[in-house]
């Protein structure tokens, strides 16, 4: 296998109008064949998306729409709320992002330590459908001390305008002792892929994958097996329009700390088979730092995550976004 390549495209796309570079007038410009900076270099998101806070865990509708999670204070449902979804806009005329808003009560939960010290407005994850209409995303809002459950899977969906009352994914998603997380949607829209620690796995946090029933009830969820999965953290599992998936891991090979890695769907293959063996995608993307949860914008050209990298950071945690060339195999 030959690993993926991330590489110089046209400055096209939400990402590549919406965000901020401070690109001198001819750095989009090819000098002598050389791909410029700004078409080789992982980009900060900048103001109104990233703040002094932390910024990460996003998804993209069709639209451009972006549902992204921060610990803000400023804006946060409640004080003390831990974390908190927050929903933008990008606006193709001028090429900017709108502030973003508090997707607020109900989908983002104030704490309520006073039920349960583990229930802290914990509300992060999300992944929203490619229309824009249902968002699944992780909350501790249900969570206990006895039987010790962390969090749970949620999933919430717009109608006439205004999101409903999160419901949570019962089991065989959610789980006590599964620490259910990182919930999306493959490509067929019918495969709901997740992180948990359940038994059965690899060790840590695995990837999981469910299919979905003609009356709605989740199946049995599969492990994704040893090409994914390890005796180290996987979770987070991003599909691309090609059939390569994007997921973070900290197992050994990167850079440090928490890495993004890619694997590509296999022809005919299902459940643990259904994948090559995972490749590193390398220094333009990943750190010393933690540089964690892939997003694939509406081009599909241009991927996004999120990093604690102190080069270029407005904060404690910030989007960013890079152009990208999809993986090729070869014999």
């Amino acid at each position: 296998m030959r690993t993926r390549l991330w590489t110089m495209s046209a400055l096209v796309g939400v990402l590549t109008t919406g965000c901020t570079t401070d690109e001198p007038a001819s750095a989009s410009r090819l000098d002598a064949g050389e791909p410029s900076w700004v078409e080789l270099a992982a980009h900060n998101f900048g103001p109104p998306i990233n703040t002094m806070w932390s910024e990460g865990e996003l998804a993209f509708a069709d639209d451009g729409t972006m549902v992204f999670t921060s610990n803000r204070e400023d804006l946060a449902v409640a004080p003390g709320d831990a974390k908190d979804l927050y929903i933008a806009t990008f606006d193709k005329e001028t090429g900017q992002w709108s502030t973003p808003v508090n997707m607020g009560i109900p989908v983002n939960a104030p704490p309520a330590t006073d039920v349960d010290p583990l229930r802290l407005g914990d509300d992060r994850e999300p992944w929203i459908t490619p229309d824009g209409h249902t968002i699944f995303f992780k909350s501790d809002r249900l969570a206990t001390t006895a039987p010790r459950n962390a969090n749970d899977v949620f999933v919430t969906h717009k109608v006439d305008g205004q999101w409903s009352e999160p419901e949570k994914l019962p089991y065989p998603i959610s789980t006590d002792a599964g620490n259910e997380h990182c919930p999306m949607l493959l490509r067929d829209g019918q495969t709901l892929c997740f992180a948990s620690q359940r038994e059965g796995g690899y060790g840590g946090s695995d990837i999981w994958c469910s299919q979905q029933d003609e009356d709605g009830s989740w199946q049995d969820p599969v492990n994704q097996g040893p090409n994914i999965n390890t005796a180290a953290e996987e979770f987070h599992f991003m599909e691309d329009k090609d059939g390569w998936v994007y997921f973070t891991s900290n197992r050994p090979g990167g850079f440090g700390g928490m890495d993004i890695w890619a694997a590509q769907h296999l022809a005919d293959g299902t459940g643990p088979d259904a994948w090559s063996l995972a490749t590193n995608l390398g220094p333009s993307v990943n750190t010393a730092s933690a540089d964690m949860c892939p997003a694939l914008a509406p081009d599909d050209e241009t991927m996004a995550w999120f990093s604690n990298r102190p080069d270029i950071n407005w904060g404690g945690a910030d989007i960013f976004w890079t152009y990208k060339k999809n993986p090729e195999v070869a014999p």
